[in-house]
């Protein structure tokens, strides 16, 4: 608990050197401290030396479990960590069209949104968004933000402990909450960071719509499991398909009969997203956005989250608008205009699903409106093109980071 309310601090003093440069210097340590500690108990911990070797051999194939050990020895033995602030800026003009780059040229002080002004005021890009992102990092794990890098070990140590207190039947600890209500004694044995974790980095950057001249955003939302929710989900909407078994590709038909029983009783059907972790559902979440430009942006955060949960598979069920490409856009393999701009656009519920070992799956169901207002979905029919480029920064973040690690 200790760890995780340094780790807010520590998220707190971004934008103050001298205060993150402190907080990091505290917390380094104190997560290293979590295995010593357990060390020094292992003879009243039952099972120890077969859950603690785990841990153990997983730590020393980790990168990032072998920079906190060195990091440790570093600020208690030698100096501070050598850190760097870099300043991101992403240029993204389309799904597929996106230009990265890193510059030092703004004061640590200088908030997001200053940055973000200059910079479109220097360079005004010719549309799209413009993303700026602050950066810490230590010279010794460059490829590594400080948040990401220090979540990452808590997240690793978080795990360890939940198994250690299965193995010894312990119950949860009776440690009361922090003034943060994310800092409790629950364990996530999942090895994954927690919720706030993921989404208070978003504070560190700030998206601008070029064309328009105004900052905007976009809301990923997870859906925790409820009990009673999924009583009146019965009550609303009666026998759901038989649960599936599979990964996400063999889930597509499962979902798609969900998505169809939800756009028929509701007359409207919301962007859903599941990770997939092998054949097991980690995470539930919608995707709220109002434009294109923050649809794409919803998308690079949601691929932000594939990469914390270490999700190797994905499903995403939405309402879409369709149009079949005209004979000269099929000739030159392009669309003049997207489907949302077309007269002749028609409605579809659409599921499509893409794992990390590169294969793809989808299927189409096109929404008919009755004179009553009643929806009718057809049956689904697989389509070719089965990932559309919504999942471009899901493929992207695979392509360059390999596939995840349980």
């Amino acid at each position: 608990m200790d760890c995780h309310a340094q780790w807010h601090r520590l998220h707190e003093e971004y934008f103050d050197p001298h205060g993150f440069r402190i907080m990091l210097n505290a917390l380094v340590p104190n997560l290293r401290n979590v295995t010593w500690l357990l060390q020094k108990q292992k003879k009243e911990l039952v099972g120890f030396d077969d859950w603690y070797a785990r841990f153990q051999q997983q730590s020393g194939s980790s990168e990032i479990m072998r920079w906190v050990v060195k990091s440790r020895n570093r600020i208690t033995k030698e100096a501070d960590l050598e850190l760097h602030s870099e300043l991101q800026i992403v240029w993204q003009q389309d799904w597929l069209q996106r230009v990265l780059g890193t510059s030092a040229k703004f004061p640590p002080r200088m908030t997001v949104r200053e940055i973000l002004n200059d910079v479109v005021r220097r360079y005004r890009p010719p549309g799209g968004t413009v993303t700026v992102r602050r950066r810490w990092v230590d010279a010794a794990l460059p490829e590594w933000e400080l948040l990401d890098a220090t979540g990452e070990v808590y997240a690793q140590l978080a795990a360890l402990l939940a198994e250690g207190h299965q193995a010894t039947g312990a119950q949860i600890c009776d440690l009361s909450a922090r003034d943060e209500e994310c800092v409790t004694a629950h364990l996530k044995s999942s090895g994954t960071m927690p919720h706030c974790m993921l989404v208070t980095k978003d504070d560190l950057e700030a998206h601008f719509d070029v064309l328009k001249g105004v900052q905007i955003e976009s809301y990923n939302l997870t859906i925790e499991r409820d009990e009673a929710g999924t009583k009146r989900a019965r009550e609303r909407y009666g026998k759901r398909p038989e649960p599936h078994s599979g990964d996400p590709i063999d889930a597509v038909p499962w979902h798609m009969a969900n998505a169809r029983l939800l756009m028929e009783k509701d007359g409207f059907h919301e962007t859903f997203t599941f990770l997939y972790r092998g054949d097991k559902i980690v995470q539930l979440g919608t995707l709220v956005f109002d434009s294109q430009g923050t649809k794409i942006l919803s998308f690079e955060k949601l691929a932000n989250q594939v990469k914390a949960m270490k999700a190797d598979g994905i499903v995403v069920t939405s309402e879409s608008w369709f149009a079949k490409p005209t004979g000269k856009e099929e000739e030159l393999g392009t669309l003049f205009f997207p489907a949302r701009d077309r007269l002749d656009r028609l409605e579809a519920l659409t599921v499509y699903a893409a794992t990390c070992d590169g294969r793809r799956a989808g299927q189409m169901s096109m929404v008919t409106r009755g004179p009553n207002g009643q929806t009718t979905c057809s049956d689904p029919q697989d389509i070719e093109y089965a990932v559309a480029h919504t999942l471009a920064p899901v493929l992207r973040m695979w392509d360059e980071t390999g596939q995840p690690t349980s």
